[in-house]
């Protein structure tokens, strides 16, 4: 269990969420840009690759992957193109099968800024809201997922 001390002015956000499908899948999607695009009715342009760049939303959120791993890992320096300039948060997602065909995304964003460059202090709820309800309730209800 890594320990990461809290910025002042920077919160964590932790979600797992359950799916009913395989690691794998999950991964796929959230890896897969025209998926993104399916998913989110947005533009998405989407690296596979280590140090490779994504930008999904029409470019409002930016980032580059640091570390994959084919249905277990992802890791990505993430932001929002409305967030001071230089400010990215870590994205940690880990996928777990308990059992067959059930995957649980276990989702750790860290040094989130509670306030855009805009003064704007709704980032981390709007953040959080995001990735449950833009995210992957639409996957849920796109791809059939629900549980």
């Amino acid at each position: 269990e890594v320990k990461s001390e809290e910025k002042k002015g920077f919160k964590t956000i932790k979600l797992t969420e359950k799916f009913s499908c395989r690691a794998v899948d999950m991964y796929e999607i959230l890896m897969d840009e025209n998926r993104w695009k399916g998913f989110t009715q947005s533009n998405a342009k989407i690296s596979r690759n280590v140090g490779g760049e994504f930008s999904i939303f029409d470019g409002s959120v930016i980032g580059t992957n640091v570390e994959l791993q084919e249905g277990k890992l992802i890791v990505q320096k993430w932001r929002f193109a409305s967030w001071a300039e230089g400010v990215f948060s870590t994205v940690r997602m880990t996928f777990e099968e308990p059992e067959p065909g059930v995957t649980i995304v276990n989702l750790v964003q860290s040094n989130v800024p509670e306030e855009d460059r805009y003064g704007n202090e709704t980032v981390v709820e709007n953040t959080e809201r995001g990735w449950r309800d833009l995210i992957f309730h639409k996957i849920r209800a796109i791809f059939g997922f629900g549980l």
